[in-house]
C-alpha cells in the first residue's frame, strides 16, 4: 500500500522548477506499484475537467511507441492539433507530453502538476499517475483535436485507462513485466484488452494462433478488427499499399524507420486513420508527408555505418528477436561488439540468447537506476550460455560504448541495447551526435 512520506516537504508551488516537481512526485509515495484505478480516478474527478476529444489508446508489449509516432505525425501533417503522451523519455521529461510533435514547456508541465497535486488532496498517487493526470489537464486546457496516448504498463489497470478511447490498439503480446501482468501470454493478453470499450473500435495489430484470443474476439462487445483479416499492407517495391474494409490508401512511401515490424506498426496506425476518416479525414498528400516525417529514436536506430552502430531499446525476447533479424541483414564482415545492460525484472538469457553465438565481445555497463541489474549477474548469465564468452565491465554506459567504439575498425559492428537507459546515455554523448552528422 502507499504511504505518504512525512519527511517530504509538500509546499511546492508554480515557481518551483520542473526538476524539483519531478523529484517531489518521485518521493511522495513508496517504490511499490499498486495496480488499480480508484485512486487516480478520484483525483481526476477532483480536477473537475472533462475529456472532449477522441483518444487513440495504444497498448502492447512492443511497437507502442512506433505506432503512436506514426499516428502523431500523420494527424499533425493533416492540420489537426494532435497531442501525444508516452513514456519513458530519452533526454528530458518534456518528451512525454507533446502537442503538435513539440514537447510541452517546463512551466506548462509545472502548472499542471501543481493543479494535480492540489486536487489529489490526501490521495496517494504514483509518479506515472501524477504525470498522466497532468498530461490530460494540459491537453484539455490547450483545446486539442485528438490525443494519442500510450499505455505505460499492461492496460486494464494502467492510469491511462481511466480515459475513454475512441479507438484502442494492441500492437503485440509477449512475456514482459510478468510480476505485474501474469506469467502467461493469456494472462498478459487479458490485461491488455482491458483498454477495449463496448461498441468502440478495437484493433488487434498482431498475428496469433491462440484459441483464447479467438474466443475473446468472438465474445467481445468491442468492434474488433485484426491485421491480415480486416486490413493489411502490401509492399510493392519502394511503395506500400494499405487495404482496409472501408478505405484503401495506395502508393504510400516506405517509412524512414527500419525493420519489417515497422510495416506492421504502420499498418495498425493506418487502420486507425481509416476508422476515424469520416470525422477526421486525412488526404493522400498529408498521409504521405506524415509517414515520411515519422522519426523514431532508439528503435533499430543506425547512427553510423563504418563501423556499423545500431542502438535499440529492445528489452524483452520479442524485441530482441526483431533486433537480431534486422542486424543480420545489415551487419558488416568484421567483429560484433555488444554494449548491454538491463533492468532487474528482465530475463537476461531470453534477450541475450538471440546474440550469444555470434557476438565477439560484450561490454556490460551499470545503469544509473535503482532497478538496474548488477553487471556481475549479467556476465554470469552470459557465461552460463557460453563458457568462453568475452566480457568487459564498466561503471557507465558512456564508458562502455566509448571503449567498444575505440576497439572497432570500420568493418566492425556495435549493437547497443537492453534498455532505454542504454540508448539515452549513448545519444547524450556529443561524440555520437558528431557521428550522426557525418553519415
Amino acid at each position: 500500500m502507499y504511504t505518504l512520506k512525512i519527511d517530504v516537504i509538500c509546499e511546492l508551488n508554480q515557481s518551483n522548477s520542473l526538476d524539483e516537481w519531478l523529484d517531489f512526485i518521485g518521493q511522495i509515495t513508496s517504490d511499490e506499484i499498486e495496480l488499480g484505478l480508484d485512486r487516480v480516478r478520484q483525483a481526476f474527478t477532483n480536477l473537475n475537467i472533462k475529456q472532449s476529444f477522441p483518444i487513440v489508446m495504444v497498448a502492447g508489449t512492443n511497437g507502442k511507441g512506433s505506432t503512436c509516432a506514426f499516428l502523431e505525425s500523420i494527424y499533425q501533417n493533416s492540420g489537426y492539433k494532435v497531442a501525444s503522451y508516452s513514456s519513458p523519455h530519452f533526454f528530458k521529461f518534456n518528451e512525454r507530453v507533446k502537442i503538435n510533435k513539440k514537447p510541452c514547456s517546463d512551466q506548462m508541465i509545472v502548472d499542471a502538476l501543481f493543479k494535480v497535486n492540489e486536487a489529489r488532496k490526501n490521495i496517494s498517487l504514483t509518479y506515472f499517475e501524477m504525470t498522466t493526470l497532468a498530461a490530460m489537464l494540459i491537453f484539455i486546457e490547450n483545446n486539442i483535436d485528438i490525443a494519442i496516448m500510450e499505455v505505460g504498463l499492461g492496460g486494464r489497470l494502467d492510469a491511462v485507462n481511466i480515459f475513454d478511447p475512441e479507438v484502442s490498439v494492441i500492437t503485440s503480446v509477449s512475456l514482459d513485466h510478468q510480476e505485474f501482468l501474469g506469467n502467461s501470454i493469456e494472462k498478459i493478453f487479458k490485461e491488455k484488452v482491458g483498454i477495449f470499450r463496448e461498441n468502440k473500435n478495437a484493433i488487434l495489430n498482431f498475428s496469433y494462433k491462440e484459441v483464447f484470443i479467438k474466443k475473446f474476439k468472438a465474445n467481445s462487445k468491442a468492434i474488433i478488427s485484426e491485421i491480415d483479416s480486416d486490413y493489411f499492407i502490401k509492399k510493392d517495391g519502394l511503395k506500400i499499399n494499405f487495404f482496409g474494409k472501408r478505405k484503401n490508401f495506395l502508393n504510400l512511401p516506405l517509412p524512414k524507420v527500419y525493420g519489417e515490424t515497422q510495416l506492421q506498426n504502420l499498418s495498425g496506425a493506418l487502420r486507425v486513420v481509416e476508422l476515424l476518416n469520416q470525422k477526421y479525414p486525412v488526404t493522400q498528400s498529408n498521409l504521405k508527408k506524415g509517414i515520411k516525417q515519422t522519426n523514431i529514436i532508439g528503435r533499430l536506430h543506425c547512427v553510423n555505418k563504418n563501423p556499423l552502430v545500431i542502438l535499440d531499446v529492445a528489452h524483452n525476447k520479442e524485441s530482441a528477436e526483431s533486433l537480431n533479424q534486422f542486424f543480420k541483414k545489415q551487419r558488416l564482415n568484421g567483429k560484433v561488439r555488444c554494449v548491454f545492460s538491463l533492468l532487474k525484472d528482465k530475463n537476461i538469457i531470453d534477450i541475450t540468447g538471440q546474440f550469444i553465438d555470434f557476438v565477439d565481445e560484450w561490454y556490460i555497463s551499470e545503469i544509473d537506476s535503482p532497478r538496474a541489474t548488477k553487471s556481475a549477474e549479467v556476465i554470469s548469465a552470459l557465461i552460463e550460455q557460453k563458457k568462453d564468452v568475452i566480457c568487459f565491465s564498466f561503471k557507465t554506459t558512456k564508458e562502455a560504448f566509448s571503449v567498444a567504439h575505440k576497439n572497432s575498425d570500420d568493418n566492425d559492428n556495435i549493437i547497443a541495447f537492453g534498455s532505454f537507459f542504454i540508448v539515452s546515455e549513448i545519444l547524450k554523448d556529443n561524440s555520437i551526435c558528431q557521428i550522426q552528422k557525418t553519415q
